[in-house]
């Protein structure tokens, strides 16, 4: 029987497309892609996901390693940057409060940097209705590691067969199956539902 829900944020509860933004900031998709490949999509993002640097001093490290881009860098990560690439998805906050109103646990396992995580943290409220939080740069494990999955199991002292989680990566839903839970992979808040209704009942 499921009684704890398990939620990522990323493209699940939050918007996460930087190149959608920076397409709307008026960079050209050559741009935006010279972007992606050194900033959001290099590895020192994950270390960031991972807390062994910040966003800040990644983002620093890039302008003087790629001083070309240095100033569309300032641009895309302006103050305020947060705000406009990480926001809430109504439709998906909707369904996150319904599940806790019929009951259910809710939990969140998050990759997240940790100051970025910070500034969400302080920044919207639905995360006081969760039951227990894990972010990756809190405890420099990420997904699909199997060790950040039983982090959240051990804390909260919860049984893996009573969980569903919810992640819009199936290699992430498949590390979650192979220690016991149940999983949805998140395509759109529809489909999402619709399996939550038929592995509930």
């Amino acid at each position: 029987m499921i009684k704890n829900i398990i939620f990522d944020l990323g493209r699940v509860i939050y918007t996460f497309w930087p190149l959608k933004d920076m397409i709307k900031l008026g960079f050209s998709e050559a741009q935006a892609g010279r972007i992606m490949e050194h900033v959001f999509n290099h590895p020192a993002w994950r270390d960031a996901d991972r807390g062994l640097i910040t966003i800040n001093e990644h983002i620093n490290k890039s302008q003087k390693d790629f001083p070309d881009i240095a100033q569309d860098l300032q641009k895309v990560f302006c103050d305020g940057w947060i705000d406009r690439v990480i926001t809430v998805m109504p439709q998906s906050l909707d369904f996150y409060y319904e599940v806790k109103r019929r009951g259910f646990k809710i939990y969140i396992i998050t990759d997240f940097p940790e100051d970025a995580f910070a500034h969400v943290r302080a920044r919207d409220a639905f995360f006081d209705e969760a039951d227990g939080i894990v972010v990756s740069a809190h405890e420099k494990l990420l997904k699909p590691d199997p060790a950040i999955f039983r982090c959240l199991l051990d804390r909260y002292k919860l049984a893996a067969e009573e969980c569903l989680f919810i992640d819009d990566l199936q290699n992430n839903i498949a590390a979650a199956k192979d220690l016991g839970m149940q999983g949805i992979q998140f395509v759109s808040i529809e489909d999402c539902k619709r399996q939550f209704e038929e592995l509930v009942k």
